[in-house]
């Protein structure tokens, strides 16, 4: 995506809090994500871009078969034996 690609965006305000749904126009790609009920969409729009972006490159490293987080520990919780 571009820095001028087009993004769709959906509100739903849920008590003080406000769920924001950011759709990718050009691929589809979607992404979800909680912000204060306060925020302006000019405050909204730069995180829906960074996350899609994110998302985007999470996507195409998995397609690649290079994982990120192969040198990071295992992040579910227990112990390991």
């Amino acid at each position: 995506m571009t820095d001028s690609g087009h993004i769709y965006l959906e509100f739903n305000r849920i008590g003080n809090t406000m769920e924001v749904r950011a759709v990718d126009a050009h691929d589809g790609l979607e992404i979800s994500f909680i912000a204060p009920s306060n925020s302006s969409e000019s405050e909204i729009l730069p995180i829906a871009r960074n996350k899609l972006s994110y998302a985007r490159r999470k996507i195409e490293s998995k397609k690649n078969g290079n994982a990120e987080d192969a040198n990071q520990p295992n992040s579910r919780r227990g112990i390991i034996v």
